[in-house]
């Protein structure tokens, strides 16, 4: 028997090593890498509110799952928005936007169904450059779906990995078809669903059969859930004026010069100063002083009515207005949606009256839009400065506008400041009367011919503010509510030069 004896080097044994290390690391990356492109994609989430603009239109749409089938299939049902279903014939309970439903299957493919009933297949865990049939139409075309990228993106401050589909029309014996569907293309991210999608109701007709829509590409814009980018627009915070703000409004009609109206035009200019804020659970309380002018063109003279006054408004909650954009508000028998724009400023919009449905039948398919002439605007309500603002001409030349022209918030100014003719400047001579002096629940200011802005305080014996108080004008009712009875002292400022101070004795 012969033995034998073999000697290897130490450094030959280490880099053989090495090698094999290395092998199965590269090997475990492509697998990982691989298996990362292919699994858990999945385009529509349930525990999210995602809202989606389109770049050409800026209108923002929103899609929201409210309830879920689960059997061997996943099915997603989204709110349902207003859709066409035959010619002059609407629904606002068919289908959303990306379709009536989302039918996700065990391996991962998700369905979406057209306005005919007509399937388009996203198979989401496809791997790069991977390609299937995503839609047929008989036996005229179909549409090819391609992975044409898998990368790591960052979208609203998010970095995830996202799957590009690009899309390819062609004929049966497999040619391009010139359609701008190919054009188009979804993004899918793996932790937060659609980056980029197509309104599937339409798909793939780019012409609609309604004017108001046609098959274009959305971005994500906003999330609830983690919560960020664009959120949808609320009641309250259209409303959202704080002590400080300021606004001018103004509103302007003319009417038809051909036909014979007793008002020719109307000119409504308000400059709202706000001055309190008080918040409520379902409402918010404001005081706010006003200065308007009104002219009134009739046919054989002109008035001008004047108001310089402080007010109180009461902001109540509207569950209406705070439905995400696109979802229906049903209010007696009638169906309309808003939607939501964010370019200069975030607003929501009320589509024209002539958009507005009724139901004219008892089973409810079918809604009809009502038919009108004359000046019938879109209405905007914008983040902060409240509304409704609308524009409009009628077929005869007459114009209705009421628009923002000038704020100011904190230390933002927009526009410019409207001037209010009408209101008399008067000037301060000097003559103040308090009274009652003693007073038990209300005092008046009354001054001798002063209009302008004022400001009120009330000091107890100790010298510490107790109460203050601001107003427009030249008289003042000053509520005492929480004051004990005593003595105080009153000062009365106007542009923070001392006008007037004195006693006040409250019973």
């Amino acid at each position: 028997m012969h033995h034998f004896t073999i000697f290897l080097n130490s450094n030959l044994i280490a880099n053989y090593l090495l090698m094999k290390t290395q092998h199965i690391f590269i090997l475990l990356f492509t697998i990982s890498a691989l298996q990362i492109q292919a699994h858990d994609y999945q385009t529509v989430y349930t525990k999210q509110t995602a809202l989606f603009k389109n770049s050409v239109t800026q209108r923002i749409k929103a899609l929201r799952i409210d309830s879920v089938k689960v059997a061997v299939d996943t099915i997603l049902y989204s709110f349902a928005t207003i859709q066409e279903v035959s010619a002059g014939c609407h629904s606002p309970y068919k289908a959303s936007w990306i379709g009536e439903k989302v039918t996700i299957k065990p391996d991962g493919t998700n369905l979406f169904f057209n306005r005919e009933g007509s399937v388009i297949t996203l198979k989401t865990q496809a791997l790069l450059n991977e390609s299937w049939i995503a839609f047929q139409r008989s036996q005229s075309f179909r549409v090819e779906a391609n992975v044409v990228a898998v990368e790591l993106e960052n979208m609203l401050g998010l970095s995830d990995l996202v799957k590009t589909i690009a899309f390819r029309v062609v004929d049966q014996q497999g040619n391009t078809v010139d359609h701008a569907l190919n054009k188009l293309k979804v993004k899918i991210s793996k932790r937060y669903g659609f980056v980029e999608t197509l309104n599937f109701y339409l798909f793939p007709d780019i012409s609609a059969k309604s004017p108001n829509d046609m098959l274009m590409n959305y971005s994500l814009v906003g999330l609830t859930n983690p919560k960020v980018g664009l959120q949808n627009l609320r009641w309250f915070e259209v409303n959202g004026f704080n002590p400080g703000d300021e606004l001018h409004v103004q509103e302007h009609n003319l009417g038809d010069p051909n036909f014979y109206l007793p008002i020719r035009e109307y000119d409504n200019r308000c400059i709202y100063k706000y001055l309190g804020r008080t918040n409520y659970v379902d409402s918010i309380v404001y005081r706010y002083a006003r200065k308007q002018s009104i002219k009134t063109v009739y046919t054989d003279r002109t008035t001008l009515e004047t108001h310089h006054d402080t007010l109180k408004s009461v902001i109540l909650a509207n569950p209406g207005f705070d439905k995400l954009p696109g979802e229906p508000i049903f209010n007696a028998g009638s169906a309309q949606q808003m939607f939501m724009r964010n370019d200069e400023f975030r607003m929501k919009i009320r589509p024209s009256a002539m958009n507005e449905l009724y139901v004219n039948s008892d089973n409810k398919i079918c809604w009809s839009a009502i038919a009108g002439e004359g000046c019938l605007p879109e209405i905007r309500y914008i983040d902060g400065l409240g509304g409704p603002y609308y524009q409009c001409r009628g077929y005869a030349g007459e114009t209705e506008e009421r628009k923002l022209v000038y704020y100011k918030k904190g230390a933002t100014e927009w526009g410019e400041k409207l001037v209010i003719t009408g209101v008399p400047k008067l000037k301060t001579n000097g003559q103040l009367q308090v009274f009652p002096n003693p007073a038990r629940d209300v005092v008046t200011f009354q001054l001798n011919g002063d209009s302008e802005f004022h400001e009120v305080r009330i000091y107890n014996q100790t010298g510490q503010l107790v109460k203050t108080e601001c107003f427009e004008g030249n008289s003042y009712k000053l509520h005492l509510t929480g004051l004990k009875s005593g003595i105080y002292l009153y000062k009365l400022t106007s542009s923070h030069s001392l006008i007037h101070t004195g006693k006040l004795v409250v019973d």
